[in-house]
């Protein structure tokens, strides 16, 4: 497929769950977050819980000042991936159910 035609596709498919196979033969799903000239920004949900929060490190007396509570902290929800147009060779639909 072309850099033009894999730019269109991704375009009329924003904010849908993709999947994409790149020319190195690796293979990313999540939904597409942004789209420009060279490339397209995946975001790929996961269930990791973070470690540091804004940059504030995972202490509970940290926490406290803050207002969060022992056992509760800020979940990360995607990891933001940009893939260059040049090297995608496939990006197709994929079902999405919660």
């Amino acid at each position: 497929m072309e850099t033009q035609d894999i730019q269109q596709i991704s375009w009329n498919c924003m904010n849908k769950y993709v999947g994409i196979v790149t020319t190195d033969g690796q293979s990313h799903d999540g939904f597409i977050a942004h789209v420009d000239q060279d490339y397209i920004t995946l975001a790929i949900p996961t269930g990791e819980i973070m470690n540091q929060a804004n940059g504030m490190p995972a202490q509970g007396s940290t926490y406290r000042q803050f207002g969060f509570r022992p056992g509760f902290f800020p979940r990360r929800r995607f990891i933001h991936r940009r893939i260059p147009f040049f090297g995608i060779r496939d990006l197709f639909l994929l079902p999405f159910f919660i």
